[in-house]
């Protein structure tokens, strides 16, 4: 029974593993939790201090845990996982929404009725508060709201 619980725990820790390095759907990390809570199940049930054994288990998967993404986090392995920097730098870019109210720029796509313009050089995703509006079309943000900039034609074109 010992060797059961064993295993049991192995499997689930390895799916967790790799569930941390897949992206996709958690098939890997439902089975993985399974397993775990399966091995502690039989483990309380079965042994004398059964309850003690699985408390001593928590500990030590989230001891390690803890030192495994502290130790992560000095090496470079852990951007490819995070992308906090790339948000950052993308925050600091554009700043306050706001800030583009009343400005006037020229559609990079075609509105239907979302779509690319470009104002004073820096390109934006904008919705279309006329419906479709043509490429190359002048445009002007009319107001931010839900987090989404809405522009109108300027007539004339």
């Amino acid at each position: 029974m010992e060797i059961l619980v064993i295993l049991l725990l192995i499997v689930g820790l390895t799916c967790l593993f790799i569930e941390l390095l897949m992206p996709g759907f958690g098939v890997f990390g439902i089975i993985g939790i399974i397993l775990i809570l399966l091995s502690w199940g039989i483990t309380i049930f079965t042994f004398k201090l059964g309850m003690v054994i699985v408390l001593i288990e928590i500990v030590l998967i989230t001891t390690i845990l803890y030192l495994t993404i502290k130790k992560l986090k000095r090496m470079q392995i852990y951007g490819k996982f995070i992308l906090s920097d790339v948000v950052e730098k993308d925050k600091k870019q554009v700043g306050n929404m706001e800030e583009f109210v009343g400005r006037e720029g020229i559609c990079k796509t075609d509105l239907r009725p979302f779509g690319s313009a470009e104002f004073n050089g820096i390109i934006l995703d904008v919705l279309s508060d006329d419906g479709y509006i043509k490429k190359n079309s002048l445009i002007k943000i009319i107001r931010f709201e839900d987090n989404k900039l809405y522009v109108r034609l300027i007539n004339g074109n």
